[in-house]
């Protein structure tokens, strides 16, 4: 019986397969050897050689099951590795996201800060704007207080001298009349 990368050895002649000769069994386990008697077995005998046999393959069994249980720890120890692996990756990821939305809010501070200096430059070209107009307004007020003075001063001197004026035009109107007649 040869396993997987194991070797049947026998030391005799190739029809003494069966029951006669030494037979090396190799597979998960390791070699397992038996030695029969080269004489032709008794029934009972090979009987009792068969479960011996079935024990011995039952024993290579168990052995591959311990090489199986040695591979499940190397097993786990790569599932712990996997698994320490995805949580680096998922810490990763994490760390990315975390850095990409400080980022993102880092780029959003930057651009409220641009918007505040836009919005400081208007105000400041708003308050120009407004202080101008309110100059203006100023000016304005007192260029009509300015013509509201002339319009009380010509008033004034229209209403002392309208005797003179009555008595210029009546001299006039006279020498026309006077004028004609002669």
């Amino acid at each position: 019986y040869a396993g997987y990368g194991g070797t049947t050895n026998n030391n005799t002649a190739p029809s003494s397969a069966g029951y006669g000769g030494t037979t090396t069994h190799t597979g998960y386990g390791g070699g397992i050897s038996s030695t029969k008697p080269s004489s032709a077995p008794s029934f009972a005998t090979g009987i009792r050689q068969r479960k011996q046999q079935q024990q011995q393959s039952r024993i290579q069994i168990d052995h591959g099951n311990d090489d199986d249980k040695y591979n499940k720890d190397n097993n786990s120890t790569t599932t712990a590795t996997v698994q320490q692996q995805i949580q680096e990756r998922r810490q990763n990821r994490a760390a990315q996201s975390r850095l990409a939305s400080a980022r993102l809010a880092e780029k959003s501070i930057a651009e409220l800060g641009v918007m505040f200096t836009k919005m400081s430059t208007l105000i400041s070209q708003q308050g120009e704007v407004l202080e101008r107009i309110e100059d203006d307004v100023e000016a304005a007020g007192m260029d009509i207080d300015a013509g509201h003075d002339e319009l009380v001063k010509v008033y004034g001197m229209t209403k002392g001298n309208r005797g003179l004026i009555l008595k210029v035009f009546g001299i006039l109107i006279f020498l026309i009349v006077f004028m004609k007649l002669y």
